[in-house]
């Protein structure tokens, strides 16, 4: 083989391994950070990779990804709000470099306001993942929502067509009672 062609071969193999090694399936949160890919990239090479989006968050962090980027490119590719807020709850507890973003529920319904989100859906989220009352108020405030004094949340009730699908509500057949019994008569003396 000449010169030429064996050049064509490795050429070849190097961009047949190169595309490999840039594709979901062999990507790793932490070498597409450090390869400085957009954090929506890393976050969509993570999913179709297998990994649930809790652990592209950890590794992303790990790798020194920034938190208020990392979330907005999580809610970007369609990410649960309230499991983000909850994801970050969680890791602020175990986590002292991520101090300043834990320091207030504001913080991170700052990032969600940034990022288009109306301030109710905001506090919602944020209560549903186990937020403050109290510092959800003052973030509503903050935002400029009226009234966020007395704002409260309440909880989604269960979905609808869950539960008891007959009348009545249980066991009996609903619908109306049945009469009640004729009085007793009295034996003719």
């Amino acid at each position: 083989m000449g010169k030429l062609a064996k050049a064509a071969v490795l050429v070849v193999i190097i961009l047949v391994l190169g595309g490999l090694a840039n594709s979901p399936g062999y990507a790793t949160v932490p070498g597409d950070i450090t390869a400085g890919l957009p954090l929506g990239q890393v976050i969509t090479n993570g999913l179709a990779a297998g990994m649930n989006i809790d652990a592209i968050l950890g590794q992303a962090l790990d790798a020194g990804a920034n938190p208020e980027a990392l979330f907005k490119a999580a809610l970007a590719q369609g990410a649960d709000l309230s499991g983000l807020f909850k994801y970050f709850l969680d890791r602020c507890a175990v986590d002292p470099s991520l101090k300043a973003v834990c320091t207030s529920n504001c913080v991170m319904m700052g990032w969600a306001q940034a990022a288009g989100l109306d301030p109710v859906a905001i506090a919602n989220a944020m209560m549903a993942a186990g937020g403050n009352l109290q510092q959800v108020r003052d973030c509503l405030a903050g935002m400029g929502y009226p009234n966020a004094d007395t704002y409260a949340y309440s909880p989604p009730g269960p979905p609808m067509g869950i539960g008891p699908t007959f009348p009545g509500g249980g066991g009996g057949g609903g619908g109306t009672p049945p009469p009640p019994p004729p009085p007793p008569i009295s034996p003719a003396s």
